[in-house]
């Protein structure tokens, strides 16, 4: 399961980071904790695009009326819900306040919050004011797409891409490996600098399926702990995750 791959535990608020299939790797662990009994709150400090039907539960909008009384009765009725802060636009879905998380993070069993924008690319590293984390966060996970391997640093797949260049010392076409991948994942000025005493981190290493890449995924894993605590890797859609050594 990607919650026991993450170390994730009842009571967590899950800060949801990075680039490479956050929306889908947050609602992967609102449909495990579901399956495992527990009551989920799914919601965003930035933006979310396109929402899974499927799998939101109820959706409450902050701009349309207070939700926690919303909320409050489908967690308990349904065992889930959606949180946003208004609607943008069809395909765009403008986040909550991280305070607002703090004040409803009591309600559910677990809290799972986007808290960063990539905008469907697969590699990021951080602007000074991302990511955008609750003070009631618990756990920081950080996703990296291994989809980028082999592939130029450049655009269509990096955000952020000229904090990713530097973090690498390498120049926009170059082919992302796996030094690339860690080197983005260790920016000093970046993830790294998000922990603070109290918040445990994890990365997961997503799109990550075939034999090549699980190999990669093993070796990457190594250079990573520390300061991040766990490595997982895994397909976020597909619902196979594993911790790394």
């Amino acid at each position: 399961m990607t919650l026991d791959a993450l170390g994730v535990r009842r009571g967590d608020v899950i800060a949801v980071a990075g680039a490479g299939g956050k929306t889908t790797l947050c609602f992967r662990l609102a449909e495990e904790a579901r399956a495992a009994g527990w009551s989920v709150l799914v919601t965003t400090t930035t933006h979310m695009g396109t929402l899974p039907g499927a799998v939101t539960g109820p959706l409450f909008v902050e701009a349309e009326g207070d939700a926690r009384e919303g909320l409050r009765a489908a967690l308990r009725e349904c065992g889930r819900a959606t949180l946003l802060g208004r609607r943008m636009r069809d395909d765009k879905l403008e986040g909550v306040p991280p305070e607002r998380v703090d004040q409803l993070a009591a309600l559910a069993d677990l809290v799972v919050v986007e808290a960063d924008g990539a905008r469907q690319r697969s590699l990021k590293t951080p602007a000074p004011h991302e990511p955008v984390i609750p003070g009631s966060a618990s756990l920081l996970v950080v996703l990296a797409a291994l989809d980028m391997l082999g592939q130029p640093l450049a655009h269509e797949r990096v955000h952020r891409l000229e904090r990713v260049l530097a973090a690498t010392s390498r120049v926009e076409g170059d082919l992302a490996g796996e030094p690339e991948v860690v080197a983005t994942l260790l920016d000093p000025s970046g993830y790294p600098s998000r922990l603070r005493a109290g918040l445990r981190s994890a990365v997961f290493l997503n799109k990550t399926e075939s034999d090549a890449e699980w190999a990669a995924a093993e070796r990457i894993a190594a250079a990573l702990k520390p300061p991040y605590g766990a490595v997982a890797a895994g397909s976020a859609r597909s619902g196979t995750a594993r911790r790394l050594a």
